[in-house]
């Protein structure tokens, strides 16, 4: 055999046992740096009708936000503009008459949100409309029949801040989830959805 060929089949055995060896060795991960999705930027919390933007401030100074932040207040940025609110003793009496309407009329457009996306509330279910819904007679007249007023949702976005400058900043997602557990126990919040960061 020659000398050539020697040093190739040398050099093949040597690059298969590189590979072999790189196969069981783990590359080190720096955990300190968290993954794109577990960045939260922000919040988006719906709180009740006629909640003013003073008390919106008293409600949050109550919690630990972890960050400096800015508040726009009534953004309605969301697409959930207006809302019914039905004691649960007369859910399942107006959730069947309006759906029963709207397919009998082809009102589809009503109703915004899936059987998910109802908010139970202590004794009430909150059920999201649209804003074409709140011009409808019959639907107005169904409400009318339950004493039950169409209200208006109050959106404020949560931007948390790099110290206190204006710069935006995240916090890690499992303080941001703590914190939106906990703003959904008041009774002037119905949800509170994040605002992840994506990086490139």
């Amino acid at each position: 055999m020659s000398k050539i060929n020697k040093e190739i089949i040398f050099f093949i055995i040597f690059f298969i046992l590189v590979m072999i060896a790189g196969q069981f060795i783990k590359t080190p991960v720096n955990s300190q740096t968290p993954y794109p999705d577990s960045q939260v930027g922000g919040l988006f919390i719906q709180f009740k009708d006629e909640v003013s933007e003073s008390e919106v401030k008293a409600i949050l100074q109550n919690y630990n936000m972890t960050r400096n932040y800015r508040m726009e207040y009534d953004t309605n940025t969301m697409g959930e503009g207006y809302y019914i609110m039905v004691d649960k003793d007369n859910w399942s009496d107006i959730r069947s008459e309006l759906v029963t309407e709207m397919k009998e009329n082809n009102k589809k457009g009503w109703t915004i949100s899936t059987p998910a996306d109802v908010i139970r509330k202590e004794d009430y279910y909150v059920l999201p409309v649209s804003e074409q819904a709140t011009q409808d007679e019959k639907f107005l007249a169904i409400l009318d029949k339950y004493d039950i007023g169409v209200k208006k949702f109050i959106w404020c976005d949560i931007r948390f801040l790099y110290s206190d400058g204006p710069l935006t900043y995240w916090i890690p997602e499992e303080d941001a989830i703590r914190i939106k557990n906990e703003l959904e126990q008041n009774e002037n919040i119905f949800a509170v959805q994040l605002s992840y960061i994506y990086s490139n």
